[in-house]
């Protein structure tokens, strides 16, 4: 339910979350050297917390014949109170659902009330209250003739919604900036339309930018023993697509892939034990995803199988993931459409951060969005030289790595 509350926040919102702040940006670092935690303790402990099982009586053989009076003080309490269960997310939803225009509350408010402890704080808001049990009364032209339909999971119903299908957009209410949007710290851009035809009929958009084609360089030296610094040329990237194959091979073998992906809840309950934001263990897999593999493999103990794959091209494990971060950033620069670099031209010098004054409900929220703007620009931190050095091999990159499903193992690789 919150990645569609999410995903409707960003359908519905003229805001573009995107900026950088210096401050910030340690806290995506990944460490691949770092010292495990036990980890059946920890995942154990993980369960325990997770749980609403009173774990006093984890075992068959404690559970006493009558209850002592503590506990049975206990499970009275709970089941006389109303907010006995506290949902940790209550107050992220409640401003998830202040940016969503009204007329989905009919496609969201049935599966909330499905959802075991949720307040009346929710269930009680106007719009939401009187959608239990009520299936939406307009859905879109493409479900109606779905035979049953109407017993979908409410789960479900937002798919149903028109608007998610792009009929009857203009019954939307959108989330409005406040009137002094003219800011004057934003650049005030005159562009005379005859001049630009005059530009366009004399220069082909092919001939400039990122994405040029120039004479081959050659492919470079190969860097062994890379780190965050070391450039990157085109026989390191040639190397890195030549482990493609067998990296393919350890992620399916036996299970590997399972393994990788269960791991990624246990390394974000340690994080978040070390004061890391829950934001920021997904963001770290978005802006370093190559180094989030190489510490998983770890947590998981699979280095061996690891190296074996990717050692016939003479990579150790940090320096092939320097080498991946490099190549997959230089990869989404490039094939980045041109309206976009102007775009990220600004974010990077902060002018959408005004704008979070406006549209976020409180501090908390505030804080998420500069997290996610700033995760944004460092997903594609790179520079000229890497660009050029991903040229050549544009067109195998955005085969092999779609034939990876886009991630490798629950790690993002590259993003729409």
């Amino acid at each position: 339910m919150r990645l569609l509350l999410y995903f409707l926040m960003t359908v519905c919102t003229a805001f573009s979350a995107n900026a950088q702040l210096k401050e910030y940006t340690h806290l995506f670092d990944v460490e691949m050297q770092e010292e495990l935690p036990m980890l059946w303790r920890l995942e154990k402990e993980r369960e325990q917390a997770l749980s609403r099982y009173n774990w006093k009586y984890d075992f068959n053989w404690h559970i006493a014949t009558v209850f002592d009076s503590e506990f049975r003080r206990d499970i009275k309490t709970f089941g006389a109170v109303e907010k006995r269960l506290n949902n940790p997310d209550e107050e992220s939803l409640l401003r998830d659902l202040k940016h969503i225009p009204p007329i989905f509350y009919p496609y969201i408010g049935p599966a909330l009330h499905t959802v075991r402890g949720l307040s009346g704080k929710i269930l009680d808001l106007p719009g939401i209250k009187g959608t239990k049990h009520k299936f939406p009364e307009r859905i879109a032209s493409v479900m109606q003739d779905i035979p049953n339909i109407e017993f979908v999971s409410p789960e479900l119903y937002i798919y149903l919604s028109p608007q998610f299908w792009g009929e009857d957009m203009q019954s939307l209410e959108m989330p409005q900036l406040a009137h002094n949007q003219a800011d004057e710290d934003m650049p005030n851009l005159r562009i005379n339309p005859e001049f630009m035809k005059k530009i366009k009929a004399k220069v082909k958009a092919s001939d400039y930018g990122a994405g040029k084609k120039g004479p081959s360089s050659g492919r470079g030296i190969r860097h062994f023993n890379a780190d965050a610094n070391t450039p990157l040329s085109s026989a390191d990237v040639e190397a890195f697509i030549n482990t493609l194959d067998a990296l393919d091979s350890f992620r399916k073998n036996k299970d590997n892939e399972q393994r990788l992906w269960m791991i990624d809840p246990l390394i974000a309950y340690w994080e978040q034990k070390q004061g890391v934001a829950k934001e920021i263990s997904f963001l770290k897999q978005v802006v370093n995803p190559c180094q989030t593999i190489v510490r998983k493999v770890r947590w998981t103990g699979l280095q061996v199988e690891f190296q074996q794959a990717i050692g016939g091209q003479g990579f150790g494990a940090e320096d092939w993931a320097y080498t991946c971060e490099k190549t997959i950033k230089a990869y989404r620069v490039h094939n980045m459409p041109q309206s976009f670099i102007s775009t990220l031209k600004l974010q990077r010098k902060g002018y959408y951060y005004k704008y979070l004054d406006k549209i976020a409900v409180d501090e908390e929220e505030k804080r998420q969005q500069r997290y996610f703007l700033e995760a944004f620009v460092h997903m594609y931190d790179t520079d000229l030289e890497n660009i050029k050095a991903i040229e050549p091999h544009n067109k195998e990159l955005s085969r092999r790595l779609y034939d990876l499903d886009m991630n490798f193992a629950g790690t993002p690789i590259i993003l729409p």
